[in-house]
């Protein structure tokens, strides 16, 4: 039986593009996010040199989603993301612009640019957990025992 590539990739377990790489990549967003409200903290209460590190870090959080969507469609023959990692992907970047420009427009758009940042650091921490499998030694040495031990699910008075 010959098998096509597509047949392979559908076949195949659905992992994204450049993973750790993502998971890095959401990661700093969500930190940078929550500086971004202790530096809107600060300069609302009173301390304006906050205002221009709010201004310039919020700038730059635009590159983290962008880096994991450019990384996504490089390597898109090689390594295809799902579509809901890549709907990810170019909502969060999307999200970023939005935070960015409601930002910029002042006071009458901080109804937009306070909840959009929030659900920004959400979709981050979610892309950063969701697309790394982190180790778990507890439960891998519960399933160690498991395996050692068929019978572990009997109790010993049943023996």
């Amino acid at each position: 039986m010959v098998t096509t590539s597509a047949a392979r990739i559908a076949a195949a377990p659905r992992t994204i593009a450049a993973s750790r790489l993502t998971a890095i990549l959401g990661l700093t967003l969500a930190v940078g996010v929550l500086a971004q409200g202790l530096f809107a903290g600060a300069f609302m209460s009173g301390d304006h040199q906050w205002l221009a590190w709010h201004e310039a870090l919020g700038n730059a959080l635009v590159l983290p989603p962008l880096a994991s969507l450019v990384a996504a469609l490089v390597l898109r023959r090689r390594h295809p993301d799902p579509p809901a990692a890549l709907a990810t992907r170019v909502f969060l970047l999307a999200l970023v612009i939005v935070v960015i420009a409601t930002g910029h427009a002042g006071r009458d758009m901080l109804v937009v640019h306070i909840p959009a940042a929030l659900a920004l650091v959400g979709i981050a921490v979610r892309q950063a957990a969701g697309f790394v499998r982190v180790p778990n030694i507890a439960l891998r040495h519960r399933r160690e025992q498991d395996i050692r031990t068929p019978d572990s699910g009997r109790n010993e008075a049943e023996s």
